[in-house]
């Protein structure tokens, strides 16, 4: 019944006060009545620290702590912590006119009633989490640390979620406990250290790679927080209390992830950094924190809109969905690693209700653990190019920059042959999962996966350098081209061109090898074909590198064409050109259009690829890229169908309304999330070279204005409204972009 009525109340204050959307407050949340449990909360986020913080039935704030890189010994992705206040006389029940708001605009939850006026915010410039306050009344304050990794052990059967292959593990999973004590500085700490290093060991073996001179990252690697506040004292390790009545308080919570040789450097290191903190004052920090999110959700924006009432209560639903999204992402997008496509930092416990097949488990607890998909990972990647967010970027592209040494090392080792191979599934140091390189390696070819999905699919290094290109082309970062994106480029395509042998007639034959996890026991995959087709070309037009040209140029001789057929009297692309089996439901026909852009807005024989789409019934949520695809081939009602439903189909369950899943994997899914903002963001945009199409399948019907980002570190702005584009800017104006309007 609570969450029927918190949905009630939302439907009725957005109907209420929002005609149609103009800013990015007009989508901020708010609610009348408390929470009940951590489905309940609000995310908030500074892109390396995280928090979910919600008001329960008692009256108490409780939050939960998360970063981006707070990995245990098994490497899974688990909280920091959770913390609650508590306060006396009970400010938060007794005080009339609740409400509680998310600021999506200033990066702050407030909770508001005749008593208290209490904001909380993850500083966006600082590693550290800050809850402000006043109070009609003078009151005592209590913090409680919630500690629920109170023992180090083994897991039992039933605790540990298994994903493929871990049964096989020849270890039984663990977890370790947390550390808690005073600080020296008044306030109390508690962390999480990794000391047992049975699954590196065991990975690295099964891996091969265990005397290969790889560092271990996971050893001693240490996060936790420290929390204090003016008027506040340490009762015990994991409880703080006023030392008498407040009318205002300040409790800040530093966080640290770090490897160090030993606790006490860690326990120094964050003591310190609080320490350091302190001297900046609250309302310097405050304001910059506020700076920082005007500028955000200045890079770009789309607000959308319908003159007819019923139609416009559903746009502002997709609408809200694609800011809610803009927003998740920004709360986990700026860490040292990439966006977790299964639940980012936002994990919540499932106590009361499951997710998928979880339940009864921690905030720790998420299907298919810490590693990283290729397939998943890259989706939220796309739109943050059009919306101008490349901070965000960073993360992703370095990540698998710096994988380059360590892909050459394991493709010279397993397979004798220059180049770089990009695993599907890797750890951030680049080892294969263990279930999925196989944990039992007996008699087994050295380096050769055991999973039959992922075996020998090997896209993930053309499409990474094609998005590289992007990158290139929406930045026009030249140092960056020349010293990272080509080199990395030149590995890739050397992997292809010398691991693959040639057909009789000296074209390139792709086997063994699978068009992505779908066709199996494969020849000749599309994606892989048309990956080759641009990334050499594109790379040809930006080297003058005599070595890259050439091998460039050897691949284009060689290569194969994309694979067709005829059905019904028309030309489709086929997925692959012949295979044995058939285990998964992807649309690998469709890389010609997305990823790849050969087929789209500009180009030549697109009637090929909307045969292809238009030849069978397609999915299209999760990691399903058919929406994206159905705009770039300007079939705006197949685009706009499918975004609605995609965009509807956030889990109510949920008080923030952002949270979509669990689809193929987890909540929330950053799978689907991203491939529903690249949507709209084609929807209304699409950038080849210098000509932008602008609003190419977007419904007639449905009134816009966007500021996007386009190649050339340029921007446009414009309007869309009674099916006519009734203005249109272009950043800088003196720009030689060539505006085109609709699908041509």
């Amino acid at each position: 019944m609570m969450i029927r009525n918190i949905c009630l109340v939302v439907f009725l204050m957005h109907s209420a006060f929002c005609v149609s959307a103009q800013q990015v407050n007009d989508f901020n949340l708010r609610f009348s009545e408390r929470g009940e449990d951590s489905w309940s909360s609000m995310p908030l986020g500074n892109g390396e620290i995280s928090s979910q913080v919600w008001t329960d039935k008692e009256g108490k704030i409780q939050f939960y702590l998360g970063t981006t890189d707070s990995r245990d010994a098994m490497d899974n992705l688990i909280k920091v912590g959770k913390l609650t206040i508590q306060f006396e006389p009970d400010i938060i029940v007794n005080g009339k006119n609740y409400a509680e708001e998310l600021l999506l605009n200033e990066g702050v939850f407030r909770i508001k009633n005749s008593l208290a006026d209490i904001q909380f915010r993850v500083d966006a410039n600082r590693p550290e989490i800050v809850v402000s306050g006043s109070s009609a009344v003078p009151v005592k304050i209590k913090v409680t640390n919630n500690i629920w990794r109170t023992e180090t052990r083994d897991w039992n059967k039933d605790e540990y979620l298994a994903e493929y292959g871990d049964n096989e593990m020849p270890f039984k999973p663990f977890m370790e406990a947390d550390d808690a004590l005073k600080s020296s500085g008044g306030g109390i700490i508690w962390f999480h250290r990794n000391k047992n290093e049975v699954f590196w060991n065991e990975l690295m073996k099964a891996n091969g790679l265990l005397d290969e001179g790889i560092v271990n990252p996971l050893k001693n690697r240490t996060f936790g927080a420290l929390v204090k506040g003016a008027g506040l004292q340490a009762l015990n390790d994991t409880v703080l209390y006023t030392a008498k009545p407040l009318k205002k308080f300040i409790i800040k919570t530093t966080v640290l992830v770090q490897q160090t040789d030993t606790r006490e450097a860690y326990i120094n290191t964050l003591q310190n950094l609080a320490a350091d903190l302190d001297k900046t004052g609250e309302t310097v920090a405050l304001a910059a924190h506020k700076k920082w999110w005007s500028g955000f959700w200045n890079r770009s924006y789309i607000y959308f809109n319908a003159a007819d009432k019923k139609l416009n209560d559903t746009l502002f639903l997709l609408n809200r969905g694609y800011v809610l999204q803009r927003y998740v992402n920004a709360i986990g997008g700026r860490g040292s690693l990439p966006i977790k496509f299964n639940g980012s930092t936002l994990v919540l416990d499932t106590y009361n209700q499951a997710i998928g097949r979880v339940s009864g488990k921690s905030a720790d607890a998420r299907l298919w653990g810490g590693a990283f998909w290729w397939q998943n990972t890259r989706l939220m990647y796309y739109p943050m190019l059009a919306s101008g967010d490349f901070d965000q970027i960073q993360p992703f592209i370095n990540f698998y920059l710096n994988l380059l040494p360590v892909a050459k090392k394991m493709t010279k080792k397993f397979h004798k042959n220059d180049g770089a191979r990009f695993l599907e599934t890797t750890h951030f140091w680049g080892a294969w999962r263990g279930g999925d390189i196989g944990w039992d390696r007996t008699n087994l070819q050295p380096g050769i996966s055991t999973n039959p999905y992922i075996k020998d699919l090997i896209i993930t290094g053309l499409e990474m350098s094609n998005y590289l290109l992007d990158y290139y082309r929406y930045t026009g970062d030249e140092k960056m081209l020349h010293a990272q994106t080509i080199p990395f480029i030149k590995e890739v395509l050397l992997f292809y061109d010398q691991h693959y042998h040639r057909d009789a007639s000296g074209k390139l034959l792709i086997t063994p090898a699978q068009s992505l996890e779908t066709y199996i026991n494969a020849v000749n995959p599309t994606p892989d074909i048309a990956g080759l087709i641009v990334v050499t070309a594109r790379v040809m037009e930006l080297t003058k590198d005599e070595s890259t040209l050439s091998l460039c140029g050897k691949l284009q001789k060689e290569l194969p064409a994309i694979p067709t057929a005829v059905k019904d009297g028309k030309k489709i692309i086929l997925p692959v050109q012949s295979y044995k089996n058939k285990i998964n439901v992807e649309y690998p026909e469709l890389y010609p259009v997305f990823p790849f852009r050969i087929y789209g807005a500009g180009k030549k024989d697109t009637e090929v690829a909307i045969n292809t789409f238009k030849e069978k019934q397609r999915a299209y949520s999760g990691w399903q890229q058919t929406a994206i695809q159905a705009a770039m081939l300007g079939l705006t009602d197949s685009a706009a169908k499918i975004m609605k439903i995609n965009g509807l189909a956030y889990d109510k369950r949920f008080r923030f309304p952002g949270f979509w899943g669990p689809n193929y994997d987890y909540t929330p899914d950053q799978c689907h999330a991203g491939n529903y903002m690249n949507t709209i963001q084609t929807m209304l945009v699409q950038a080849e070279s210098n000509d932008i199409y602008l609003v190419p399948a977007w419904p007639a019907e449905w009134n816009v204005k966007f500021k996007l980002h386009v190649p050339g570190d340029k921007q446009v702005e414009g309007e869309w409204k009674n099916g006519k584009m009734v203005s249109v800017k272009k950043h800088p104006e003196s720009s030689n972009t060539n505006i085109i309007i609709g699908f041509r």
